[in-house]
């Protein structure tokens, strides 16, 4: 990268360049899989859209984001190559999974070994709680197994949200923006612009993802955008030095609220998939199958729009950021709870909307 110019420029350079990739591979992606007949059936439970709509618009975002974020990578740390290893391998499972279906089990191997990689050889794992909970440094085993499954089930965590048009991808612009925004302001502009690069494939599918869907983003995007996500909130966490860095930027006090602003970025995603997997328990069923508990579906039966609630459900995620981020200089156990009482209030308004919905 030539010094002659801001890097904020770059930063712009590899959104624009990384949504026009991607929105030209999407349009190209729609042409072929329509001709081909390669469609999302519905399914009248969690498939509520029109027959005749393809799924594979995963494959423009990875496309677009792997070709800007390239440039990237030089400025980046070694991880990036583990990290592109995992991507690439939930990418084309995602691929087998739209096309032919693919066994859950089979499925969660592929996630496991995805994730295995970037923990043990990226070496991109939690670590440490930093003192919540009276935990801090975790031992090499627990921390490897614990940072697995976390990083796979947000995998997971991601693929449900991407139930209703636009969803997903609006999360996922919003997420690594947030993201870009702050690796850029903390000093590693390598990361920052693959975040970047990543927002701007995101978007160039947006285009034609927000309802009426022309296109869906399908396992091929949701699993390796879970990933990432996932990946570079650690990854912030774990460059987040704190001490200096804080005074400089006075953005965060130290790594222990690092961690819960991350979390709390993820937060909304993750408490609706808990709450579906236990209400799901208790009703006898797999956690894994396909209902109409989620968020976005409450809001729908509640008679928004897809586009209202994909506002209502990112308007909410963006609060909860804020809410976190006001408290970041206090007790974090008013900060946890704080964020949770605010997703349970919301949840509470909205399932008390669609239950008078369905009274009438």
């Amino acid at each position: 990268m030539s010094a002659s110019l801001p890097i904020f420029i770059y930063y712009l350079a590899a959104i624009a360049l990384s949504a026009v990739i991607s929105a030209y591979s999407v349009r190209k992606i729609i042409f072929i899989t329509r001709s081909r007949k390669l469609y999302d059936l519905p399914d009248d439970t969690r498939k509520i859209h029109g027959a005749g709509i393809p799924s594979l618009g995963g494959i423009g975002i990875f496309v677009g984001y792997i070709v800007v974020a390239a440039f990237f990578w030089p400025r980046a740390h070694y991880f990036m190559p583990y990290i592109m290893a995992s991507s690439a391998i939930l990418f084309f499972t995602g691929i087998y999974d739209d096309i032919m279906n693919m066994r859950p089990s089979k499925k969660l191997i592929a996630q496991l070994i995805a994730s295995l990689i970037t923990v043990i050889f990226g070496n991109i794992r939690i670590g440490s709680l930093y003192g919540l909970f009276g935990i801090d440094i975790l031992s090499w085993w627990p921390d490897v197994i614990f940072s697995t499954l976390c990083c796979t089930f947000f995998i997971n965590v991601f693929n449900f949200v991407d139930g209703i048009d636009g969803l997903a991808g609006v999360m996922a612009t919003m997420y690594m923006l947030i993201l870009g925004s702050l690796f850029g302001y903390t000093g590693h502009p390598g990361a920052a612009g693959i975040c970047f690069a990543l927002a701007g494939a995101t978007t160039g599918l947006l285009i034609f993802n927000i309802a009426p869907a022309k296109i869906y983003m399908g396992d091929t995007g949701s699993m390796f955008l879970g990933f990432t996500i996932f990946t570079f909130s650690l990854l912030f966490v774990n460059m987040y030095a704190g001490g200096e860095a804080a005074e400089i930027t006075g953005l965060i006090p130290n790594q222990q609220q690092a961690l819960i602003l991350m979390f709390a970025m993820l937060f909304l995603p993750i408490f609706d998939a808990i709450r579906v997997f236990i209400l799901r328990a208790s009703r006898g069923i797999s956690p894994f199958k396909a209902d109409r508990t989620h968020l976005h579906y409450y809001l729908l039966d509640a008679g928004f729009t897809h586009t209202q609630s994909v506002l209502i459900i990112v308007t909410t995620n963006v609060v909860i950021i804020a809410l976190a981020y006001f408290l970041r200089a206090g007790n974090p156990y008013i900060s946890l709870l704080s964020i949770t009482g605010l997703a349970s209030l919301v949840l509470f308004i909205i399932y008390m909307l669609r239950q008078r919905k369905l009274e009438k």
